[in-house]
Order: C-alpha cells, then structure tokens, then sequence
C-alpha cells in the first residue's frame, strides 16, 4: 500500500515537473519568436493573413502534431509575442479542432477487418469529425462577418484584466511568471545566442513535456477507467459532457479520451448517441491548454485561448441545442460507416482526403 502511495506522489510531482517545463517551454517560444522580429515570424505565418487559408493551417498542422493542444499552445505563443493577430488566430484554433480528430478515426481503421465491430467503432470516431466540420462550416462565416467569438472573448477578458492592452497576463511579481521566466532564461544559455535554436529547442521542450503530461495523466487517471463507462459515465447527457470535460483537462489530450471509447463502441458496449455528448465534453476540456499556455503570456494569447473555448461552447449550443442539427452529426457518421462497411477503401480515402489533400492543397494554393 505505501509502494503503491510512494508511486502516486512520484507521479503528481512528475506532473508538476512536466506542467512548469511546458509552460517554460511556451515562454521561451514566445520569447524567440519576439526576439527573431516580425519579418521572420510573416514568413512562417504568410498564409494566415488570409482567414480561410489559416483555418486549413490549423487542421494540417494538428493533423502532424496529433495534437490540438499542441497546435493552440503554439498559437498562443505566436499571439502572445506580437507575431500573430487574434483575427489570425481564431481561423487556425477552429481548424485545429477539426485536426485533432484524426486520432480516434486512425484508431476506428485497427477495427477495419471485423464487420459490424468496425462499423460501430468507425461511426464513433466519425461523429466527433462532422461535429467539429459542421461547427466551423455554421461558426467560421459568422466569425469572418461579425467578429463575435473574438468580441465575446475580448469581452470576457475586459471583465478579468479591464481594458485590453497587449500586456502580461501575470502580474511581474508573480511566483509564477517569475519562475518561469528564469526557466526560459535558463535554457536560452544553452542556445548560442541563436534565436532559431532558441526557438527550436522551445518547441522541442514543449512537445516532449506535453507528451509527459499526457502519459503521466493518463497513467494517473485511466487505468482501469474503462470498466466504469458504461455503469456510471453515460447514463445522461450532461454527465457524459461533464465527464468528457473533466477526464481531458485531467489527461491534457482530446484525442486520447475519444480514443479511449472507440474500442467500446465497437465492442457493443457503448451505442453511438451515448458516445457523442461525450466527445463534446472532450472538446471544451482540451482548451485548458492553451489557456495554462496563456498564463505566460499576454492578454491578448489569453484572448485567443479564450476564443478556442468559446469557439467549443458555441458549437454545443447551437448544434446539440437544435434537434435537426444535432441529428446530422450522427447520420453522416452512420451513412460513412455503413458505406465503409461494404468498400474498406472508403475509410482509408476519406481519412487521406479530408485530413490531408484538401488542407494541403489550400494552404499550397492559397500560399
């Protein structure tokens, strides 16, 4: 029992060590990107200048990361140093939204040689992707033409910091903003004076202590969890947002909670209007990220996080709040995966072509 104690309070304080590192890792990013100067930081970021474009950014580079909070830190990064406008931003979140649901749908294709097993997993997976599609084909429009998500956010942040200036969210005697600034500082010894390798090796830190969040959260939270599912998690609506909320602020990562329910779905254990409430939690909880990312920057990153929740809550509200819209998610992943059922080469292009010939040729054409 006490062996058992010791590895869970080494467990806590690994999290602990990973959450400070990744936020120094953010910091340092910003501070690099701030230091290279607007002309470097327009060459990497030439196509979000056109809204459209930058929301196809945002889901190619999800897709390569296999992570929206990956994706979003670095935009709260590029906002916080100046580089990157909230107008920018917003498009690229959206996008990022879209990315991060290729994981559970490669998870849903390890099913692809067992019948009726793949059709309830492949369905799973799909209904989290044309929620996400048709949340930005009835968000994104509205965003280009009035604003409101960015407005809605600066509103929200007006009301914690006063009037929106591009300051520090983080007060200069904050323990923590000190203590990480010094961990930036730290490791910018060890980069030469070279603002790329500062750079590089502040993404590199990011990556690796998502990845440690990520597993030691998981090993902390999920083991044994899915036992559970059924008997306790998705017996209404709510507590299966309520739950999808709170188990991927716990494990920092959308795509591993929705991954998690794909074997259940195909194994019959959970039905397909059981898993979807679910995965709308896991969309508002993995926003958390990129608000802990904003901590160490300004009020404008913290804007842009807030946009990324805000952006997820909308979403819900207007979708899952309107029956007939609420259906469409559903029907179209019901449709796919009936259709995929009977042609294995249906799964394998729409996988390929959505997450990865139209986002990149967009960004290829618009650039």
């Amino acid at each position: 029992m006490k062996k058992d104690t010791l590895f869970i309070l080494l467990k806590i304080a690994g999290v602990l060590g990973a959450l400070y590192l990744f936020l120094v890792g953010i910091k340092g990013m910003s501070s690099a990107i701030k230091h290279m100067g607007a002309d470097v930081a327009e060459n990497i970021f030439t196509a979000t200048s056109d809204p459209f474009v930058a929301l196809f950014i945002g889901i190619f580079s999800t897709v390569l990361f296999q992570s929206s909070s990956t994706t979003t830190s670095l935009i709260v990064g590029m906002v916080s140093s100046g580089s990157l406008g909230i107008s920018g931003a917003i498009p690229m979140i959206m996008g990022a939204n879209i990315g991060t649901t290729v994981t559970n749908t490669i998870v849903s294709i390890g099913h692809i040689n067992r019948g009726n097993e793949f059709r309830r997993a492949f369905a799973a997976s799909t209904v989290h992707d044309f929620f996400n599609i048709l949340a930005v084909l009835i968000l994104f429009p509205l965003e280009m033409m009035f604003h409101w998500i960015q407005k809605s956010a600066e509103w929200v942040a007006s009301l914690i910091f006063g009037k929106i200036h591009n300051v520090d969210v983080l007060q200069a005697k904050s323990p923590i903003k000190v203590a990480v600034k010094s961990g930036a500082k730290f490791i910018e010894q060890f980069t030469f004076e070279n603002d790329i390798v500062y750079l590089a090796l502040s993404v590199l830190i990011t990556f690796i202590m998502l990845y440690a969040l990520v597993k030691l959260l998981r090993s902390l939270v999920l083991e044994k969890i899915e036992v559970f599912f059924d008997q306790y998690i998705f017996k209404t609506v709510a507590r299966a947002i309520g739950f999808g909320i709170i188990l991927t602020i716990m494990v920092q990562s959308s795509s591993i909670t929705t991954s998690l329910i794909v074997p259940l779905a195909g194994a019959g254990v959970l039905s397909l209007r059981q898993i979807f409430p679910f995965t709308l939690g896991a969309n508002i909880g993995t926003t958390v990220t990129a608000l802990l990312a904003a901590l160490t920057g300004t009020v404008s990153a913290l804007v842009a996080a807030i946009g990324h929740l805000l952006f997820n809550i909308f979403g819900i509200l207007i979708i899952y709040g309107i029956p007939p819209l609420r259906a469409i998610p559903l029907k179209l992943a019901e449709m796919i995966a009936e259709y995929s059922l009977k042609n294995k080469l249906i799964p394998i292009g729409y996988l390929f072509i959505v997450f990865v010939v139209i986002p990149l040729t967009i960004i290829l054409l618009g650039g």
